[in-house]
């Protein structure tokens, strides 16, 4: 056995089984490798329609109440046959070569974590979202894939397609399991203090079918505020580009633009949510979806910006010295 893949779920059964189906035909030994499927709480029927694709000894579905995608992807390692570990979110749709470039990957190096690209799958429907997610996450893997020798911020750890040993992942401690978001990122930071090395790997593609809606974004950047607190806490030495260090690092009279919106969100949704709403019926159009993209990102950042501040009103007091 090369390798286990562990695909954590939560109620999206259309989308794992198409997942898994393309995992089972992949360009690699059926004998070499398992899937391991957590299905965190899921009462779709998620877990009986996976018994159904394939032999217990390739596939095994693991139940358990709704933890959280930490607790699943550790109940997936711990299950796990292979010494190295492949994890997958439940709407990739992958390459037929991924798990070889994964494994080669791994016999070429020592203690890496390699990171596969992700871009959005061709049948995806159109949608602001889904544009967000096109020229935020697919152009920074397309960037990498022109520039191989980037360097890779902590920033840049997402386990929807990475691959590492089951020795540096115990050595880590595992995914820490009061994240509900940011684990990856704040995984990768004690990889890295391990002296870890990142590695992206071109070649172990995925295709993510991308299903959220604009009001989806603007709960998951709540969510993702919550989870840079928790991270700022735990790790107050540790500075990161992008994070809670975004605001400081502005003009005075942004920062204060920035903080009278995120004080009274509802006023910022009052004006963008109407041209969120005709840029999306208008998607196709680019002026308009260029701009309903602009005005989703903003919302995103003020609902953000308001978490964050309410959860800790001293954040962004002044600008780091460093940034990591």
């Amino acid at each position: 056995m090369q390798a286990s893949v562990i695909v954590p779920t939560f109620n999206r059964r259309d989308l794992v089984l198409r997942t898994v189906s393309q995992l089972l035909q992949q360009n690699f030994p059926a004998a070499e490798f398992e899937i391991i499927v957590v299905v965190d709480g899921s009462i779709d029927g998620t877990a009986d329609a996976l018994r159904l694709l394939a032999p217990a000894g390739r596939l095994r579905v693991i139940e358990q109440e709704n933890f959280g995608p930490s607790a699943a992807r550790n109940a997936g390692y711990r299950a796990a046959e292979a010494e190295l570990l492949i994890f997958l979110d439940d709407d990739m749709l992958c390459d037929p070569e991924l798990l070889a470039a994964h494994v080669m990957a791994h016999k070429k190096a020592g203690r890496i974590v390699a990171f596969g690209s992700l871009f959005l799958s061709a049948d995806t429907p159109p949608s602001l979202a889904a544009e967000c997610f096109r020229r935020e996450i697919g152009a920074f893997h397309l960037e990498r894939e022109q520039r191989s020798g980037a360097e890779w911020r902590i920033t840049d750890c997402v386990f929807s397609n990475a691959s590492l040993s089951r020795a540096l992942l115990e050595d880590a401690g595992g995914f820490d399991e009061a994240f509900r978001m940011r684990e990856d990122l704040e995984l990768g930071t004690r990889l890295f203090s391990l002296g870890v090395r990142p590695q992206y790997v071109a070649k172990a593609v995925t295709y993510q079918y991308y299903e959220k809606t604009s009001a989806r974004l603007i709960h998951d950047a709540e969510a993702f505020a919550m989870g840079d607190v928790m991270f700022a806490r735990k790790h107050p030495h540790v500075v990161i580009e992008g994070q809670l260090n975004w605001l400081a690092q502005q003009p005075l009279w942004r920062r204060r633009v920035w903080r009278l919106a995120a004080s009274v969100p509802f006023v910022a949704d009052f004006f963008l949510a109407p041209i969120c709403g005709l840029c999306e019926a208008l998607i196709r159009i680019q002026g308009f979806c260029n701009l309903g993209v602009r005005a989703l990102q903003w919302r995103r950042r003020v609902h953000w910006l308001h978490t964050v501040l309410k959860l800790d009103p001293r954040a962004f007091k002044s600008a780091p010295a460093k940034i990591k």
